[in-house]
């Protein structure tokens, strides 16, 4: 027991910001199952504080549920489809941007979801509960799909598939399931793709919300080690976009390389590089 658990301290120290939030998510609904199974009424009280009410008489003296309803699932089910998409999506954005980026969306897009579906619950008469972090990895789905909307993506027995696509399909399927059953989680998907948009556009305009995140690590973190100078997106010039770099006609080696695979991404999709390709593109993040 106690090597599993040091194996799993180990996974999470050396994962990146996707792994580490896989590992939260499994925590908590491990910590749930656990009281449901043994401690029937610690279970309903935190589910009860945790769980985000459309009821704002309630919400008004709970307002920490904006944040802690994105950790909690309502099931195994929508804990394993939600752990698959945040993997998928996750690799995919970190691709593009850096893990305080990733943070700053996940977060503030799971907040923006909430306010969402907060607000539309009471124009729509909707009296529920809502759970889960569908909204935040929307949020990630469509912040990737505004930055590069024609990047290609393998699916397994489909091939190639534009992000937009994915994204489109997924609009549509809440759109359309609103007025059948669980519209409040719906209404939250829908917030937290409008929060991935508005960050990139945001983004484009020169303010990111993922610097929060910069000066959080850099007050609390014990080494001191500054953050401040990363790059926000790397992008490739040939399609006349701005470089983060001060010059945009000096580009060292390593920047030409990451515009080779960039290119090759938009093409072929995340999963055409080899592995060497991708280890060098962690590296740059």
């Amino acid at each position: 027991m106690m090597e599993l658990l040091q194996n799993l301290k180990r996974g999470y120290k050396a994962g990146n910001i996707v792994q580490r939030l896989l590992y939260w998510n499994v925590a908590v609904a491990i910590i749930f199952i656990i009281f449901k199974a043994f401690y029937q009424p610690v279970y309903l009280f935190l589910v009860d504080n945790i769980s985000l009410n459309s009821n704002f008489e309630i919400f008004i003296y709970k307002p920490w549920t904006l944040i802690t309803y994105s950790f909690l699932h309502a099931d195994f089910i929508h804990l394993l489809f939600n752990l698959l998409m945040l993997y998928f999506v996750g690799m995919l954005f970190e691709t593009f941007f850096s893990k305080f980026q990733l943070l700053a969306v996940y977060v503030f897009g799971g907040i923006f979801a909430g306010m969402t579906y907060l607000i539309a619950s009471n124009f729509l008469d909707i009296n529920s509960q809502v759970v889960g972090a569908s909204g935040a990895i929307m949020a990630l789905l469509f912040a990737v799909t505004t930055y590069r909307p024609n990047m290609n993506v393998r699916l397994a027995l489909i091939g190639n598939v534009k992000v937009w696509y994915i994204a489109a399909f997924f609009v549509f399927l809440d759109i359309v399931q609103i007025p059948m059953s669980n519209a409040g989680g719906h209404i939250t998907h829908l917030g937290g793709a409008l929060f991935g948009f508005i960050y990139i556009q945001c983004l484009n305009k020169g303010f990111d919300m993922g610097k929060f995140f910069v000066w959080l690590n850099d007050l609390f973190s014990p080494n001191k080690k500054k953050y401040t100078n990363f790059k926000n997106v790397y992008t490739n010039n040939k399609n006349g976009q701005t470089s983060s770099q001060p010059k945009k006609n000096q580009k060292d080696e390593v920047q030409i390389q990451i515009d080779v695979i960039l290119d090759k991404i938009s093409k072929s999709g995340y999963e055409s590089l080899s592995k060497e390709e991708k280890e060098f593109l962690f590296k740059q993040r």
